[in-house]
């Protein structure tokens, strides 16, 4: 595994059993190393620096019984559970050994990098062709990127019936729609019981809110002059809407608004709208924003950042994201970012 992505998680069910052992871990560290970091991949925090000695560590660290460590660095780890076994990780080749539920996370994890390879050197094969202009460039990623959520789910399936999945499947829901997680929430399913799915179900819960065919849920906010504006007041009047969540203090954001701003311009005309809810606090910043970005739909705001009604009602963990509505007020698509909400916009107005 090569991103270390803190998951945020409870910590009153950090521990999947009461039951304490030890985790007897030994290995090979890469050349030039002092030193091998193991994380808990539940919280993200740092568990222990373990010597490195001619190329080797090896240490033993209480631990409660499935809990999950990544062993390693930031750029790449391995995932380890603890089950009582002796685990032995070559940081060099990729490889643990040990129990069978960690070999069998270690060969999955390693089909995944492999497949990121693939899909990193067809990346760079992308951008540096001379064949394809920008844009045909552009969709070209947004494919490939779409292809790699899929092809990674077909490779975690045949585990769907192991505790292996709980490693993998937090680091790939931000990357996924609902329809793609949906069958991963089998409550009966081994891994659903670890710590680590809290992020999981927490995430699905949010795009459950945003899921295809939806009537979108009313919001009661104040626009920039002050007055009190409900969605209702531009969605579900017969023209398609996108409800459009930002805030100013977010980059990403600020990143992705030329691409709205452009939206706006080609097909404003045609009665498609924007609706931004801003995840701001303070009300200056969030006109200032709106003005130097030349975003000229309407916007609202409860001021009350991420304690923002629309948080909660459209499961909004992150920014920037979006919703796209129908004529009736029906969620047609959501996150349409880049490409997507252009590609999104030509088909439904035909150019």
């Amino acid at each position: 595994m090569r991103r270390l992505t803190t998951t945020l998680t409870l910590l009153a069910i950090a521990v999947m059993a009461s039951a304490q052992v030890k985790l007897e871990l030994s290995g090979t560290a890469l050349p030039g190393v002092d030193s091998v970091m193991v994380f808990d991949l539940t919280s993200g925090a740092p568990v222990a620096r373990v010597p490195v000695r001619e190329g080797k560590f090896t240490t033993t660290i209480p631990a409660a019984v499935n809990e999950l460590f990544g062993v390693g660095g930031r750029d790449y780890y391995a995932p380890v559970f603890v089950d009582g076994e002796p685990v032995t990780v070559d940081l060099v080749a990729h490889t643990v050994k040990g129990s069978a539920l960690n070999e069998m996370t270690n060969r999955c994890d390693r089909s995944l990098d492999s497949l990121d390879q693939a899909i990193m050197k067809k990346f760079q094969w992308l951008t540096q062709e001379s064949g394809y202009d920008q844009k045909e460039k552009q969709e070209q990623v947004a494919e490939l990127m779409l292809s790699r959520t899929e092809r990674r789910c077909q490779l975690l399936k045949p585990y769907a019936g192991t505790m292996v999945p709980a490693a993998f499947l937090p680091d790939m829901v931000m990357e996924m729609d609902y329809e793609q997680v949906a069958p991963w929430l089998d409550e009966k399913a081994p891994y659903m019981s670890h710590p680590r799915m809290h992020t999981v179900k927490m995430i699905a819960a949010g795009l459950q809110k945003r899921q295809k065919g939806r009537m979108f849920t009313d919001l009661a906010m104040k626009d920039l002059e002050g007055n009190m504006r409900h969605l209702s007041d531009w969605c579900g009047k017969g023209n398609y809407v996108l409800v459009d969540f930002w805030a100013s203090w977010c980059g990403p954001c600020r990143q992705e608004m030329p691409n709205v701003v452009a939206s706006y311009v080609k097909y404003h005309s045609k009665g498609y709208e924007i609706v931004g809810v801003s995840f701001d606090s303070k009300e200056e910043p969030w006109k200032a924003a709106v003005k130097n970005m030349g975003m000229e739909w309407p916007q609202i705001s409860d001021l009350k950042g991420w304690q923002s009604a629309a948080s909660d009602a459209y499961g909004v963990s992150a920014i920037p994201t979006n919703v796209l509505l129908d004529g009736e007020g029906r969620i047609v698509d959501s996150n349409l970012r880049g490409e997507r909400l252009m590609n999104a916009l030509k088909e439904i107005y035909g150019f």
